[in-house]
């Protein structure tokens, strides 16, 4: 079995939790997680599972919303851009490489770990954006810039965060809405 890493992320904002770990596989990297959301009084639960090859471009997702019953969506992309939703091509995606999960500061890892920044380096990233509870994707316009070593700033629209991150470039504080509270493993 390959190099493991667990992460458990507490909401600062919305009453939230989420269990995240990345595997090393024999093509790249599997991420998964369990997300405990609530979201206009109602609670919800997220599970994932995200395909990635060494690269760290995605490849496959898998995502299950549950609150007044299972919802589910499967999306799959050659790596380049193209992109599908339970076999239907979704050009609209087209140019995405990642893609980012609405309430999860699991999927900005992505494009951290796939730029590689220089210190005070920005760049746009184009990903495939997952809403909850809905599960519907749409294109989301972002970009990053490397700070410092550990430091990155996200925007996309009006929004910014700072992204606080360890060595392997797992966010351990997403500006003021999510904070790692416990972390073990390595990635390598």
């Amino acid at each position: 079995m390959g190099k493991r890493r667990w992460i458990l992320w507490q909401g600062l904002i919305a009453p939230s939790m989420e269990r995240f770990v990345a595997a090393r596989t024999d093509s790249g990297f599997q991420l998964s997680g369990l997300l405990l959301q609530a979201h206009q009084d109602a609670p919800y639960v997220v599970r994932y599972s995200i395909e990635v090859d060494e690269a760290w471009r995605t490849r496959a997702v898998q995502v299950e919303v549950e609150n007044d019953g299972p919802h589910r969506i499967g999306l799959v992309t050659d790596g380049s851009g193209r992109w599908s939703r339970d076999g239907d091509r979704l050009p609209t995606l087209d140019d995405c490489l990642d893609v980012d999960l609405e309430w999860s500061p699991s999927t900005n890892t992505l494009p951290i770990r796939r730029q590689g920044l220089a210190l005070g380096e920005t760049k746009p990233v184009a990903a495939a954006w997952v809403r909850f509870p809905s599960l519907e994707v749409q294109r989301l316009d972002q970009s990053y810039e490397r700070l410092d070593a550990r430091r990155y700033r996200y925007r996309s629209g009006r929004f910014t965060a700072d992204l606080a991150v360890d060595e392997d470039g797992m966010v351990l504080q997403y500006g003021v809405n999510w904070k790692a509270v416990a972390t073990s493993g390595e990635l390598g």
